[in-house]
């Protein structure tokens, strides 16, 4: 009996090292592009016409730099989380008053593939500004794309309590990502004068990108991690109860 005990806690122990195993691999993998790299001190922004770089990650306009005016800022409007974040807008044609439709694309610096966990998304600038939804397009490694539309929260209560930015998640199909492209969509449209959009829409802030290294989409979905160790635990009871039969019939 002393021995069916043994092995039942081995078999437990075993099963917590390797959960432990699993998410450690998966954090140390894991990058954030916090554009920290590009600080912006509080209460400002800075238009960029031009790619930038964070975190060994590339942000490269569509067009050129002429129609493009993103910008880097913190705690600026209503987007407050303290930190420095990026914008994504879209110019207006002076002559013509349409939109430049002008996506940003994220890519590695090496070029090579990568996965996209999450990112932190809110509204920015004017009300009449101020993209509706947020479309996300993947282009994968091996050839093809996948989308995701975002709707925003409507939480744009700056210095008080509630968090002005969502955190939007990805599943495991954007694991294999050659690139990124975010676009605004969807500014809103009056006629009165004083709520038309200026030279500048679609806009919306985006902060905290977590990516990782590329990997091939499994056939299911990865439980979270509280089901991760229930499925350990249950698997090392039923080996130590079974262990403890065998042993107690010979």
């Amino acid at each position: 009996m002393a021995h069916s005990k043994v092995i039942g806690k081995l078999s437990l122990t075993t099963a917590l090292a390797a959960l432990i195993a699993v998410l450690s691999s998966t954090a140390a993998q894991a990058l954030v592009i916090d554009f920290e790299d590009n600080s912006i001190e509080p209460n400002h922004n800075e238009d960029v016409s031009k790619p930038i770089t964070s975190q060994d990650f590339l942000f490269k306009p569509t067009l050129p730099p002429e129609q493009t005016q993103y910008a880097l800022a913190n705690n600026v409007f209503e987007a407050h989380n303290d930190s420095t974040y990026f914008i994504i807008r879209n110019l207006v044609d002076d002559k013509t008053l349409e939109s430049f439709i002008n996506p940003v694309i994220l890519s590695k610096g090496d070029a090579t593939p990568f996965s996209l966990v999450s990112f932190d998304l809110a509204e920015w600038g004017e009300p009449q500004d101020q993209a509706q939804t947020v479309e996300v397009v993947g282009f994968l490694a091996g050839g093809g794309s996948i989308t995701k539309i975002i709707s925003f929260d409507g939480i744009t209560d700056g210095h008080e309590p509630l968090k002005d930015f969502q955190t939007v998640m990805f599943n495991q199909q954007w694991g294999n990502l050659s690139r990124v492209e975010f676009k605004g969509l969807e500014a809103p449209v009056s006629e009165e004068l004083s709520e038309q959009p200026g030279f500048q829409v679609n806009s919306f802030a985006i902060d905290n990108i977590e990516v990782g290294e590329a990997f091939e989409e499994p056939q299911t979905e990865v439980p979270e991690p509280s089901s991760i160790l229930g499925i350990f635990v249950l698997g090392a009871v039923g080996c130590g109860s079974s262990l403890t039969k065998k042993i107690t019939q010979r």
